[in-house]
């Protein structure tokens, strides 16, 4: 086995009922089998040498869990997750978070992320495009960095042992968005590498998409972007309308912008949307997320494209299921 130092200090910071849900849920077995995983999912990255990546015990376990521990599932999605980052180098190499074009973009609040979690223990991203002016998009920013930035804050996310165990809820708020948000950020190239990433690379499980004020062409919308989701998303996507009774149901009320809860309601909450943009600056530009990102985006990690045959499926293997 592949063993490395941190295997042994690793200690996880799921609270009791998210090492049950590891448990009956992700095949998590106890200490000993997580272990063992991490270090038959490390000796395979380190047999491929077309493979440049990082092997601490956190980063590989990330991939485990999002496959419920198939050493296989895993493998594939690590793959993915490199294979995205080499031909996307625009969205994913040297990234800095106190770019000031990256906080710029934030500042927006085209994505929230509350710090709260949802009544299923979920982290929930809350995509509000129609925040953004299109043309400053287009003629300042660049759209490359609009979704450097969304990936920026799945990198962090990430991290979150909840996020690994629990998965993510996405709230898409429609307000404001008009057929040219779609075609600019949706289209061609864009949308099919932002759906490959959400759905074969991203190493965390989207458990719920909650649409609320579809847009009055929703039929012309969906026919762009259905044929990039798959059924398993598909199935999980709900249309909320113009009501947020039903989002309220399922998502809770406490993980929720102020902005977005009814004016009577005197109930816990995430804080106001400026609130969540400024934990979320603060958690990114944190000096030990920084390095952290220095490092995962930097080109001594990648993969070598031209050695890669293009039809290679990760190799199977067994692990033990029981450890005394």
């Amino acid at each position: 086995m592949a063993e490395k130092q941190d295997d042994v200090i690793f200690v996880s910071n799921l609270d009791s009922a998210g090492k049950k849900k590891a448990n009956e849920e992700l095949n998590e077995l106890n200490d000993k089998d997580r272990e063992l995983a991490v270090q038959s999912l490390r000796w395979w990255v380190l047999q491929q040498k077309w493979l440049r990546a990082p092997t601490d015990f956190g980063f590989l376990l990330r991939f485990l869990r999002a496959r419920k521990f198939s050493q296989l599932g895993a493998r594939e999605r690590f793959e993915n997750y490199w294979k995205q980052r080499t031909r996307s180098p625009a969205w994913f190499r040297n990234v800095v978070p106190t770019d000031k074009t990256l906080i710029e973009i934030i500042k927006t609040g085209f994505y929230l992320i509350p710090r709260a979690k949802d009544k299923h223990d979920r982290r929930l991203i809350i995509d509000r495009k129609g925040v953004l002016d299109m043309t400053t998009v287009k003629n300042v920013w660049g759209i490359d960095n609009v979704f450097r930035a969304i990936c920026l804050l799945c990198d962090h996310l990430n991290r979150d042992e909840t996020v690994q165990v629990h998965g993510l809820s996405v709230f898409i708020d429609n307000t404001d968005v008009t057929m040219g948000h779609f075609r600019t950020l949706m289209g061609q190239e864009q949308g099919r590498n932002i759906m490959d990433y959400y759905q074969n690379s991203l190493p965390a499980r989207v458990k719920g998409v909650h649409l609320y004020n579809e847009l009055a062409l929703f039929d012309a919308v969906w026919s762009l972007v259905s044929p990039l989701l798959k059924q398993k998303t598909k199935d999980r996507m709900r249309l909320h309308g113009h009501n947020m009774t039903k989002l309220y149901d399922e998502l809770g009320m406490e993980c929720l912008p102020t902005e977005y809860l009814p004016d009577d309601y005197d109930g816990p909450s995430a804080g106001s949307c400026q609130q969540i943009i400024d934990d979320m600056l603060s958690d990114l530009q944190c000096p030990e997320f920084c390095n952290y990102m220095k490092d995962l985006s930097s080109e001594k990690y990648g993969v070598d494209l031209d050695h890669l045959k293009q039809n290679d499926a990760p190799v199977a293997s067994f692990r033990k299921l029981n450890v005394d």
